[in-house]
């Protein structure tokens, strides 16, 4: 009787919490994943301007940031601005933990009724961290070695590593296969809804705390892990 009233309790948490709901179009054309988000190559995408942070929704986010989402038969785009007056980064390599710098990190879940979900991370100098989760807390060790295939491609305005001087921010631009999604769903049709999170780490020395966490999604509690809140993204 535990069981069941815990996953009513999940479910109706799912279904009912206060979530975004974003409508995503297919590319017009190619997008070049260079760190330079074109007008043109991007007309037509999705915006996301609202940011919060995680688990203090009522308080004013400091660091702005702007999201880009567009799709094709082949890829998930997704682009950032983020506005940022001290850029750190300084690590480097596959799988490393560029949670510790700047970093822009996207959380996508395809399955509504599934505890699968994916993290895609990258700092300011283009390392990569990608990860597969069965479900939360599953042991995150084991599923460091997934690997997404995602292109990416940074732009720094401003220097990298001097807090010395004040910088005017940094953009993302990647091109996440489908095909890193395919040990859960295929390739999303018209009309199908996934959930997602695009979330931030901006470390610096401008902020009281010297470090602040945004999300597009309102998480209620300081995770980004925290699939429940995710918005809705659909694709038409």
């Amino acid at each position: 009787m535990k069981k069941v009233c815990v996953f009513i309790f999940l479910i109706s948490n799912f279904l009912f919490c206060e979530r975004g709901i974003y409508v995503i179009k297919k590319a017009k054309g190619k997008i070049k994943i260079d760190g330079v988000i074109g007008k043109e190559e991007w007309e037509g995408a999705t915006i996301i301007k609202k940011f919060y942070r995680s688990g203090d929704l009522n308080k004013k986010v400091h660091s702005k940031t702007t999201v880009y989402i567009l799709y094709d038969d082949k890829y998930l785009y997704i682009a950032g601005k983020m506005e940022d007056k001290d850029i750190f980064a300084d690590v480097k390599g596959e799988d490393a933990p560029v949670w510790k710098n700047d970093v822009f990190e996207v959380f996508i879940k395809p399955k509504f009724y599934s505890s699968h979900y994916y993290e895609i991370d990258t700092n300011p100098i283009g390392a990569i961290f990608d990860a597969f989760f069965p479900r939360k807390r599953a042991g995150f060790s084991r599923f460091v070695k997934y690997s997404s295939g995602v292109k990416v491609a940074t732009k720094i305005k401003g220097s990298l590593n001097n807090w010395r001087d004040i910088d005017n921010g940094w953009e993302v631009e990647e091109a996440i296969p489908f095909s890193a999604f395919s040990q859960t769903t295929s390739p999303p049709k018209n009309g199908d809804i996934w959930y997602f999170s695009i979330c931030r780490y901006d470390y610096s020395v401008y902020l009281k705390r010297g470090v602040e966490l945004t999300s597009s999604a309102k998480l209620h509690r300081r995770t980004f892990h925290l699939y429940n809140d995710y918005d809705k993204l659909i694709f038409k």
